[in-house]
């Protein structure tokens, strides 16, 4: 994660680095300007159309996280709910949809999404109590580029050796089917949620399209890809080695969240570089936004919400 976010670690076992959060008690910290030093939600709160969009309620929360994931070990496989089934059987719950993108990879990485063959409840618990829940799974072999589309009800894992960018659902809400019975820091088996799990999973075949294949969209100042575009999020990505003005995919004005995947750029003068993560507000998504490449080629991630709040283009 140091080399390719260049960025200081602390010390010991860090697997999550949460870039952009408004989640529970674990909250982002502005870094610049004259925020610095205040918490991401303290700030939104008193500025939530300049800073979100005119497309929020008063009550409604920051909707979105985005995180990177640096699995040096394979992850539990693990299923996570709707928001229907959250809010109807599980409340303290919340509904939680994510995509991926492939920062890096160990030669032998894998990514499991879905499963090989259908099922029903009765016959993947079994496998479940015989140890055999790996023996179902469909697994990818996964590298630097490659992107994952993971809906609620889908079975997925993350395997040893993928540092990927996601961003989802602002939710934690996580059901652990199955963990290569391996003991917790207490010694203990890590607790499973099998019945939660259970009630969720699409125990139908995969048709792979987990996998996401990028779609090519115009963009006269380099390549211009859309992974995702549903109800929760937008995730595209562009690649180029000039002064650019930013793409506009919705009607509304909101907020767009920019991780840089390579390479140097500039915004309004402020310089980036591969590793940053930030957030360009409302009011600045309102006027053309230049974006300058100061290297031979700038890649860089966009997110924002997806078609619950805003009109497509």
């Amino acid at each position: 994660m140091e080399s390719v976010l260049s960025r200081t670690i602390p010390d010991g076992n860090i697997g999550e680095s949460w870039e952009v959060s408004d989640y529970g008690s674990d909250l982002s910290i502005i870094t610049n300007d004259e925020f610095a030093g205040r918490s991401f939600r303290e700030v939104y709160k008193q500025n939530k159309e300049k800073i979100l969009g005119n497309v929020f309620k008063d009550n409604e929360d920051f909707p979105l996280l985005v995180k990177i994931i640096d699995a040096k070990d394979k992850l539990s496989v693990q299923v996570h709910p709707d928001d229907e089934y959250a809010n109807t059987k599980d409340p303290e719950s919340s509904g939680k949809k994510e995509a991926w993108y492939i920062l890096e990879t160990d030669q032998n990485a894998e990514i499991v999404c879905g499963f090989s063959e259908s099922l029903n409840r009765e016959k993947y618990e079994s496998l479940i109590q015989s140890n055999r829940a790996e023996s179902c799974l469909q697994t990818f072999h996964s590298k630097s580029g490659d992107a994952f589309m993971i809906n609620p009800g889908t079975v997925h894992a993350i395997g040893a050796g993928n540092l990927l960018l996601e961003v989802q659902q602002s939710s934690d809400s996580t059901y652990r089917v199955y963990d290569y019975g391996r003991l917790g820091d207490d010694g203990k088996p890590r607790k499973l949620h099998l019945q939660k799990a259970l009630d969720v999973l699409n125990f139908q075949k995969s048709n792979g399209q987990e996998k996401i294949s990028p779609i090519l969209l115009d963009w006269k100042y380099g390549k211009r890809k859309l992974l995702a575009a549903n109800d929760k999020f937008r995730f595209e990505i562009l690649e180029f080695s000039q002064t650019s003005k930013l793409p506009r995919f919705c009607k509304e004005n909101v907020f767009l969240i920019i991780h840089i995947l390579s390479g140097l750029c500039s915004i309004e003068r402020e310089e980036f570089k591969q590793g940053d993560t930030f957030l360009i507000t409302a009011e600045a998504f309102e006027k053309e936004i230049t974006i300058s490449s100061l290297s031979s080629e700038t890649k860089i991630a966009i997110m924002s919400v997806g078609s619950d709040w805003v009109t497509y283009l």
